[in-house]
């Protein structure tokens, strides 16, 4: 490697960033973005984008009539500032009854009950009644529980299946108030934290500002993208940014505001009821993102859109939406690692210059594939150990890595596991496969509802979105790439690729045609 590509770090967005008081170097911030973390699990990214998406964005709290919610606009002549909504009350009905004992602060015992109390005068019936009336409300809530875990009652998450139940991460100081003593709600409300970015960790807010820096950009982001592979980007050439954002605020809103209005009634309802256990609503800041991953953004806009206009049911959406997010954030820390290292480097086919060799999970050791499969992933980890290694030698400061890995590096397997994308959990032979579900949101990703196109064409539209290889010919240029010019072995061309048609047919993708053509489709109706 003879350069490497500083400028990437140098333009921000949002220009106006918030100062950063730390005063030890992290090169993985510098590099990624403000910020992604470890701790932030597969829900969570969706449920914090979702978070700051429905959120008013501005200097001070305005109400739900503002222009600046549900939107990915930006105030530009203002600090960045959003207002999330906690929605403690919900979890203090929902989570509390089931969270350990032993997070459970005597002061919040007694709240409990006394809001039930609360929420029983606002129930038609006698005792009996309004207990069965609330153990059903609490069953149904509980049916839409996201993150639960071993967390107190506080921090546990809801899927974000509606507005309602999308809320900011608050922290509970049980240790510190176990040590104060506490009489009533109010008094303990000073232990609730809600800045310490622990679960939402802000890697939610990173995929939404790429998504509002895209949308702001005076740069002919498209353009750019198509120039790099005019054959493999050929099916975006008729999208529009303007039409393109208008189209996904408008299904995320149509989601998350209607889809389950009723949860959303109930919600008013219980939080109305029990309204003398609430907190007061608070700012939060937003972090940054650097300028120049409008490029990933633009595929990333281009498949929620596809997502959002598909024929699936809407929890069936917000489960690929969950897993778009978290494959979003790998291909992130890909693309950036790859400018930095790599910036006149092009790989033929992907504006993002890495790789992802996928194998069947059932292949066997001496499979050909899966042997790639390993390999891709080791390629993959060495470009983003190095990436961090190689930014802090050309950087001012020092830079010990232990919190820089845990923002980049540790991040990519720990999220690649916990979606199935890298087996095994645990042990050796670890590599990239795909499973039934990450196939049909790559169908779902790079098709629009009723499209066909040729196997062939398929192959080189999720190279072209994901960096993922799936075609022999697709594997010849992984493969040279990986091994950057170095010969490439017989069985890289002669692959046996049979597993990825199968899935497709199994999936109900797959039309074959004839011997030699295959198609595969995004179904436009239901009852495909």
């Amino acid at each position: 490697m003879d350069e490497i590509n500083l400028d990437i770090i140098n333009r921000k967005y949002p220009s106006i960033k918030e100062k950063d008081d730390s005063k030890t170097k992290n090169t993985a911030i510098e590099l990624y973005g403000r910020r992604y973390y470890k701790d932030q699990t597969s829900i969570e990214y969706l449920a914090e984008f979702l978070l700051v998406f429905i959120s008013h964005k501005g200097s001070s709290d305005e109400s739900e009539n503002s222009n600046n919610v549900f939107t990915f606009n930006l105030p530009s002549d203002q600090f960045p500032l959003y207002w999330p909504k906690d929605h403690v009350t919900l979890k203090l009905f929902t989570f509390f009854p089931t969270s350990k004992l032993d997070t459970r602060h005597p002061v919040h015992q007694n709240s409990y009950k006394k809001a039930l109390n609360e929420l029983k005068k606002n129930i038609i019936g006698d005792d009996e009644e309004k207990e069965e009336t609330i153990k059903l409300l609490q069953s149904l809530f509980s049916g839409f529980v996201g993150v639960a875990q071993n967390r107190t009652w506080v921090t546990q998450n809801y899927l974000p299946a509606t507005s309602s139940l999308i809320s900011r991460e608050v922290m509970w100081e049980h240790t510190n108030a176990l040590k104060s003593e506490l009489s009533n709600w109010d008094e303990s409300k000073r232990f609730f934290a809600n800045d310490r970015h622990n679960f939402m960790a802000r890697g939610g807010e990173l995929l939404f500002l790429q998504l509002s820096n895209l949308f702001s950009t005076k740069e002919d982001i498209k353009s750019a993208v198509i120039k790099h592979s005019p054959v493999s980007y050929h099916h975006l050439k008729a999208e529009e940014l303007n039409c393109l954002q208008t189209e996904i605020e408008e299904g995320l809103t149509s989601i998350l505001k209607n889809s389950f209005e009723q949860v959303n009634n109930l919600v008013q309802f219980i939080e109305g009821s029990m309204s003398n256990y609430q907190l007061e609503n608070k700012k939060a800041t937003l972090g940054w993102v650097p300028s120049v991953s409008a490029n990933e953004a633009f595929l990333f806009a281009i498949e929620i859109k596809n997502i959002l206009n598909s024929v699936l049911s809407e929890l069936e959406k917000i489960e690929l939406l969950q897993l778009l997010c978290s494959i979003h954030v790998l291909r992130s820390l890909c693309f950036q690692s790859s400018r930095l290292l790599y910036p006149s480097k092009k790989l033929e086919g992907f504006i993002g210059n890495y790789v992802w060799i996928v194998s069947d999970k059932n292949a066997k050791p001496k499979n050909s594939v899966r042997k790639l499969a390993s390999s891709s992933l080791n390629n993959v980890q060495n470009t983003l150990y190095r990436a961090l290694r190689v930014l802090n030698d050309n950087t001012p400061g020092e830079d010990s890595f232990s919190q820089s890995d845990q923002h980049g590096f540790a991040i990519f397997k720990k999220i690649a596991k916990e979606i199935d994308m890298v087996i095994p959990k645990k042990g050796a032979g670890e590599r990239f496969v795909l499973t039934p579900l990450m196939l049909r949101l790559l169908v779902s990703c790079v098709l629009k509802a009723g499209e066909r196109v040729t196997l062939d064409k398929f192959y080189v539209r999720v190279l072209a979105h994901f960096g993922i290889a799936l075609g022999p010919k697709q594997l010849a240029t992984s493969i040279k790439w990986i091994g950057e010019g170095k010969e490439i072995d017989d069985f890289s061309i002669t692959a046996d690729t049979s597993w990825v048609e199968e899935q497709l047919k199994q999936g109900g993708y797959l039309e074959e045609l004839s011997d030699a053509v295959s198609i595969v489709l995004n179904p436009s109706k239901k009852e495909f």
